[in-house]
């Protein structure tokens, strides 16, 4: 029993010790079933569970899983309802903060319908980029830097009438006092790649 005890407080810590590790972060595996901590970045990811209320988790194809390096691209949320579906994302730094917002997509055929979907990002209300597949084996990375207005951050998904939209991967890092200096509220700053 106190080997049982040792172990769940030993657990317990470790957990802790990452959460304190990634403070500012909130990095999500949409579409997958359970958290896990990448192997290679050390990084939690979470489900997206707690962040959407709509969409469908599906796997990519078996034909395109051989070449899947990382985790987080084995599955993705699609969201074959609705013309605008939200991510909310609430930082523990709240508004007036400089953040970093990444959003993957890599299509790998979860559909079966060979037809990579052409859709919106949006940022609340303001559009922030399209997502353009070319082919069943793109990936696609978009990033921004974000002031927000309010506490939470609305990273939507828009159905503009080319495909089902779906994202692979959500990941927001504080990026705190640094080199981006604070400009008004809600103007956004492209980050080229």
């Amino acid at each position: 029993m106190a080997m049982l005890l040792l172990g769940f407080i030993s657990l317990a810590l470790n957990m802790l010790l990452n959460v304190r590790a990634q403070e500012g972060f909130i990095s999500i595996d949409c579409g997958a079933n359970k958290g896990y901590k990448d192997n290679t970045t050390n990084i939690f990811y979470n489900t997206d569970a707690n962040f959407i209320d709509t969409g469908e988790n599906r796997n990519i194809s078996l034909n395109f899983s051989s070449d899947i390096f990382q985790e987080q691209l084995k599955n993705v949320r699609s969201f074959p309802e609705g013309v605008k579906n939200c991510y909310t994302l609430q930082p523990e730094q709240g508004k007036d903060n400089n953040y970093l917002i990444r959003a993957a997509f890599w299509y790998g055929s979860y559909d079966a319908m060979d037809q990579p979907p052409e859709f919106k990002l949006y940022l609340g209300v303001e559009e922030w980029d399209t997502v353009k597949l070319h082919n069943l084996s793109d990936m696609v990375w978009k990033e921004i830097i974000y002031l927000p207005k309010t506490d939470d951050i609305y990273v939507c998904l828009v159905n503009t009438g080319s495909g089902i939209p779906f994202i692979s991967v959500l990941e927001l890092r504080a990026l705190g006092i640094s080199i981006y200096n604070k400009t008004q509220s809600g103007s956004l700053v492209f980050f080229q790649t």
